[in-house]
């Protein structure tokens, strides 16, 4: 399966690393980028694994391991469609 951003998700993808940019620094920005990228791309394999969500109709939540962020995606024919990632303290939607 193929993994697809939308522009909503690589919007919040940037915001997270520029906080952690700004208020940690460039090592762990880079790393927080891995690991949230490496954890969604994880999911061309298999993403019917992941809890579907009751938050998204049609969706599915992929929680970030270690880290305080939740992927909302897709799954399509083909595709898996990041939709969101989102701060776990946040009320989403």
């Amino acid at each position: 399966m193929k993994i697809v951003w939308t522009s909503e998700a690589l919007s919040d993808l940037e915001s997270i690393i520029v906080y952690y940019l700004e208020n940690v620094g460039f090592e762990t920005a880079v790393a927080i980028e891995n690991r949230i990228v490496a954890q969604i791309e994880s999911l061309r394999e298999f993403p019917e694994r992941i809890r579907e969500s009751e938050r998204i109709s049609d969706a599915r939540e992929a929680v970030i391991p270690k880290l305080p962020f939740i992927a909302f995606v897709r799954v399509l024919e083909a595709d898996v469609q990041v939709l969101n990632i989102v701060h776990t303290s946040r009320k989403f939607p």
